[in-house]
């Protein structure tokens, strides 16, 4: 059984993107979805219940919700074995600690338009991921906004 790797360093549309379709992908394949979720020390992480959070980190909150619904339906109703793990620390080191660790042979990741602030920086990553591991890396686009 081959393993996916769907590392998380942000919880946006984008990366419930690349969630999505590592999960179709893996039914489709036979694969196994593990899911790398970054933590970070935030008011989304605490009190759920409280109103001062910053708007970004509440929307993150929300994606992440979503994620792990993917995650829990995938296992109960689609019947895959995902696993789910939380980590901190630099994100290439971790991805590849992952990736020998639990014998990853591919890596999903979103990449938003090229217009975007993070665009070369998530290239700049796959490129060392590529060169880092053995693994396939699979990248899935934004979708359209239905201008």
């Amino acid at each position: 059984m081959n393993n996916i790797l769907v590392p998380v360093a942000e919880f946006s549309e984008l990366s419930l993107n690349a969630a999505q379709y590592a999960v179709e992908f893996a039914k489709r394949s036979s694969s196994k979805p593990i899911f790398l979720f970054f933590s970070r020390n935030e008011c989304a992480n605490a009190d759920r219940l409280r109103t001062d959070c910053h708007p970004t980190i509440e929307k993150e909150g929300e994606v992440r919700k979503k994620i792990e619904f993917l995650i829990e339906r995938s296992a109960l109703i689609d019947g895959l074995a995902v696993e789910r793990h939380t980590c901190s620390g630099e994100y290439i080191e971790k991805v590849c600690e992952f990736v020998r660790d639990l014998n990853i042979t591919q890596i999903v990741i979103a990449i938003p338009d090229e217009q975007d602030d993070l665009y070369d920086k998530i290239m700049q990553d796959i490129s060392l991921l590529i060169q880092m591991t053995p693994c396939r890396v699979l990248t899935v686009k934004e979708k359209d906004k239905g201008d």
